[in-house]
């Protein structure tokens, strides 16, 4: 007689971490030995991975320094393998820049990337294309940091000369100058709204969450229904742990824009930390519907919750789909052995239900 077995939710759940737990022992090498790693030390168990692109669009084939840059923790140098590969691992929660602006042939390169947690069960991977452009008559000027901008019409002369300047400062890394200057910005033009809001952007960016928030609630009671300030002020009161208040803000802000994916993630995200993981689930699949391919790791955030469930065809559809999205990812043999089990436990006969 066959022995029929049952594996309960619970274990499936202890199985993917027992498995995903061999991804702290990564130092070295990575992904098969394809890829070498920079190892932060940074406190948590997150990977920045990415690949750098020529201006013709292929990979480069050469090494190439690259530096992931904190206003908490400083510079850390890292470099691109023979393909154009890079990976950062250990990384903690917080706002980093990588930054590629020793190459005399190219102009210099920043983008801005922004880990949420320390820790999870499955650690996080963020995903960066960075594609080099000649640098024009052998000079280059500093990429400016992207954030979400507002409108500014009617904004006075001298108030938006001064929010000119502290974008300069900005993308030489100056925060607390740029700060100053748009501080100065609102004195001359109190209604600034993008002042305030850029404002909160910038202490995002420091980590300063409480100055954020003041900043960005400042922009709201101006004009309450600013896209802009909203989502920021929702990102901010998410990392500050505040997931009630932050809830109610992504709730404005998809009223101001329905279509927002990025309020759909955060709002999934939120509902996840309050324990309400099937409005989660609804939340990143709309995110995932409107923009498939950008983000990515919320398949991964949604085969968190399959797991939990034990619906291990959806575990091994979300990990799938992540990992076609993100064939790179430093930890793709452990979420494979992953779905090679969620696949096993599809196939376990499950016992006859009494009538």
């Amino acid at each position: 007689m066959v022995s029929k077995t049952r594996i309960s939710p619970r274990c499936l759940l202890l199985l993917g971490v027992v498995f995903l737990s061999s991804m702290a022992l990564a130092s070295a090498q990575i992904a098969g030995g394809l890829t070498e790693t920079t190892n932060t030390r940074l406190g948590g168990n997150n990977y920045i991975v990415g690949t750098v692109f020529s201006p013709d669009g292929q990979p480069i084939n050469t090494r190439m320094s690259i530096r992931l840059s904190s206003p908490t923790w400083g510079d850390i140098l890292g470099s691109t393998d023979d393909s154009g590969r890079f990976v950062f691992s250990g990384v903690g929660s917080g706002v980093y820049t990588i930054v590629i602006d020793r190459e005399k042939d190219f102009e210099p390169v920043m983008r801005e990337v922004e880990v949420i947690r320390a820790r999870s069960t499955v650690p996080e991977t963020y995903t960066v294309s960075i594609r080099l452009r000649p640098a024009a008559n052998g000079s280059s000027n500093a990429a400016k940091p992207s954030v979400i901008s507002a409108s500014n019409a009617g904004v006075p002369k001298r108030a938006m000369d001064l929010y000119q300047k502290a974008s300069r400062l900005a993308s030489v890394k100056d925060y607390e100058g740029a700060i100053k200057q748009l501080k100065l910005a609102v004195t001359k033009y109190p209604a600034f709204v993008n002042a305030h809001n850029q404002i909160g952007v910038l202490y995002l960016q420091l980590n300063h969450l409480d100055r954020a928030d003041e900043a960005l609630k400042a922009a709201l009671k101006i004009k309450p229904d600013a896209y802009e300030p909203l989502i920021n002020r929702s990102i901010a009161l998410f990392r500050l742990a505040r997931y009630r208040d932050a809830e109610i803000v992504l709730r404005e802000t998809l009223k101001a824009k329905a279509e927002s994916s990025v309020a759909y993630y955060y709002l999934g995200r939120t509902l996840n930390k309050l324990g309400r993981n099937d409005e989660a689930e609804v939340a990143y699949l709309t995110c995932i519907k409107m923009s498939p391919d950008e983000f990515k790791e919320a398949h991964r955030l949604l085969a968190v919750i399959y797991l939990d469930r034990g619906a291990a065809p959806r575990v091994v559809e979300e990990l799938e789909t992540y990992l076609r999205l993100v064939p790179t990812a430093p930890d793709a043999a452990d979420l494979r052995k992953v779905i090679e089990r969620s696949k096993g436990v599809s196939a376990t006969p499950q016992p006859d239900r009494k009538p």
